[in-house]
């Protein structure tokens, strides 16, 4: 969510980011991932049930192995559906037990190599059968929201309210009237028009990226005349979804001070609580298990803003990633659904996944002053090149709920 204002920092800002989550997913980060596995059956972004035969193509290759999180107790865990032996052409097929996982969306890892090059692909798919877990707005708060009233929620089970006017709860674009829209090459499309990217899908939201019509999506709190959906600290936001690690995929959940209605004039804050880089490779951000938590003060005075990066220097270093693994998560963003959240309060603003904290600094300026509003994309770009060319030119987002709850502000504070 880069401001084309301030372009000099973002080219460098993105320098920094590729190099860090280069090293990060070092893991991964092997330069010898080669495009070897092509899934021919099913379609990829498309939907099974009960038993469903996977086909696959895979020249050179004479071994696959296929994962798949598996619901369970606590964080479920991964599991390995089957491991094929492949014909000489590098073609073969397993079965997928799909009543024996999680109901909706999930994602089947398939994994190979050849005497000099290896490869994942990601085969997402929606489960109509399976087995229901985590599914549906909780019941109970999150722990980081104790003492805080629940003002916003919604499960998506009825039918979606995105466009733009005072009948919608989300707006389409990133206010006001799209400024600075930063998806590219697929570019952020209305939900009422012949590309809309948005679509329910049971209790879920879908965002699609559809490289053919070089569409995709965002969905914001607040809409271009001002109305919407705000929280002023003390606060907390959080969003439960799993996201596409597809070359190019650039998935996001943020938060904006609500003074972006007026971006030249005002300074602003950006609270990036998560931004994935999806692709494996050279020239991809080879993520792994890591996703970015980036603070911004936008358009800040020189003084102030000296003084604000060094408070983010020195206490939250800048880029942020976060090892999920790290904090014993032990599924990525890309594997299953995680909750992600941002607590803020006039002094100190934390991060979480699945109510577990992974970050936090003092809250800056702007949040201390202003309501923000969030925002939730299935980007393209972020400085990485796009190809879904393997994925038939599809990458799913799945969004299971928002909440947003609300403080007192303390006698004496605004």
């Amino acid at each position: 969510m880069m401001q084309l204002l301030q372009k000099l920092p973002v080219l460098l800002s993105l320098a920094v980011v590729s190099v860090v989550l280069a090293l990060c997913g070092s893991a991964q980060a092997f330069n010898n991932f080669a495009r070897l596995i092509n899934v021919t059956q099913p379609p990829y972004c498309s939907t099974i049930q009960g038993n469903t035969t996977i086909k696959i193509s895979t020249p050179g290759v004479a071994h696959i192995t296929a994962k798949c999180w598996h619901q369970g107790k606590g964080f479920g865990h991964d599991s390995t559906v089957a491991r094929a032996k492949l014909n000489a052409a590098g073609d073969g097929s397993f079965v997928f037990p799909a009543d024996k996982y999680p109901h909706g969306p999930i994602t089947i890892r398939i994994y190979g190599h050849n005497a000099s090059h290896r490869d994942i692909c990601y085969l997402q798919l929606y489960n109509k059968g399976g087995v229901a877990w985590h599914e549906g707005l909780p019941k109970n708060p999150p722990p980081a929201a104790k003492g805080m009233k629940l003002i916003f929620a919604d499960g998506f089970t009825g039918p979606l309210s995105i466009g733009s006017g005072h009948k919608y709860t989300f707006y389409d674009h990133k206010p006001p009237h799209g400024w600075q829209d930063f998806s590219w090459p697929l570019k952020f499309t209305r939900f009422h028009s012949p590309h809309n990217p948005f679509k329910r899908v049971g209790s879920y939201l879908r965002i699609r990226a559809d490289q053919k019509t070089e569409s995709t999506g965002l969905i914001s709190s607040v809409h271009s005349d001002g109305h919407g959906i705000t929280a002023r600290p003390p606060c907390y936001f959080e969003c439960r979804f799993i996201a596409p690690n597809a070359p190019g995929t650039w998935p996001a959940f943020w938060l904006l001070t609500d003074n972006m209605l007026k971006p030249s004039i005002k300074p602003c804050d950006e609270l990036d609580i998560l931004e994935g880089y999806g692709g494996n490779g050279p020239h991809e951000p080879n993520a792994g298990d890591t996703f970015m938590i980036t603070p911004h003060d936008w358009n800040y005075p020189p003084k102030l803003a000296r003084i604000t990066n060094a408070m983010l220097h020195r206490d939250f270093p800048y880029p942020h990633p976060c090892h999920m693994k790290a904090f014993g998560i032990p599924s990525t963003w890309y594997e299953t659904f995680h909750t992600y959240g941002c607590k803020i309060t006039p002094r100190e603003t934390s991060y979480y996944v699945d109510n577990i904290e992974v970050g936090h600094h003092p809250t800056l300026p702007i949040c201390k002053k202003l309501p923000l509003f969030f925002l939730i994309n299935l980007a393209t770009g972020g400085g990485w090149p796009v190809n879904l060319s393997r994925y038939n030119g599809l990458a799913d987002m799945y969004v299971a709920w928002i909440r947003v709850y609300q403080g007192q502000t303390p006698a004496g504070k605004k």
